[in-house]
């Protein structure tokens, strides 16, 4: 990555008209594409891989990471990670964070008091590994 980077800043210096955001050629498209979740990233481990996952999807990552010889987490921070990111018993996949679910699901009655809802979820996009 550092060598693209290289590659970009030196291409930047010679050719400086093809990346002037602000002049305009006219060849440029009508449309701008924004994509707030595109970013690029050196994840080398499976555990960097899973926190990286685990923050896309708003959930804190269960990872264990090693001791420094003082316990200091407490079980209500254990036990806020299980509320945040608790199984749904209905199909064993993680419930969605608070700002996935439908406003009409919030404010719903727990589990046993009616009837229940189907709720559908728009699935975050997951790291993809470039080669």
């Amino acid at each position: 990555m550092s060598e693209a980077n290289k590659r970009l800043e030196h291409d930047a210096k010679d050719h400086p008209e093809k990346y002037d955001i602000e002049g305009l050629t006219g060849k440029e498209s009508k449309v701008i594409e924004m994509d707030l979740m595109l970013g690029v990233a050196d994840l080398h481990t499976p555990e960097a891989v899973a926190a990286a996952e685990s923050a896309i999807s708003g959930c804190q990552p269960v990872i264990s990471l090693p001791a420094d010889g003082s316990e200091s987490d407490s079980e209500e921070e254990s036990s806020a990670a299980d509320d945040n990111c608790e199984m749904d018993c209905n199909d064993g996949k993680k419930s969605p964070s608070l700002d996935q679910k439908p406003i009409s699901d919030i404010h719903r009655k727990p589990k046993g008091h009616g009837g229940s809802k189907i709720r559908r979820f728009k699935k975050r996009p997951s790291i993809v590994e470039l080669s």
